[in-house]
């Protein structure tokens, strides 16, 4: 089953808005660090997943280049 171009995007969109909600609640002293962590530790992998995978969507290859993550 290939991911469509969109589904791709809402995963790198959803990562990117998680990191940088994490990030502003930290700096605005709503969330305690380690929580900011968590969020940032679990939402950065995918980000790098979601953002090869949008970067190699539009190539119409069924094949998932290896990206060394």
């Amino acid at each position: 089953m290939a991911m469509k171009r969109t589904t791709v995007t809402y995963g790198l969109a959803a990562s990117a808005l998680a990191i940088a909600a994490a990030w502003a609640a930290l700096a605005a002293a709503l969330i305690p660090l380690f929580a900011a962590e968590t969020v940032i530790v679990i939402a950065f992998p995918v980000l790098v997943l979601f953002l090869a995978l949008r970067w190699r969507a539009p190539g119409g290859e069924e094949d998932i280049p290896f990206i060394g993550y």
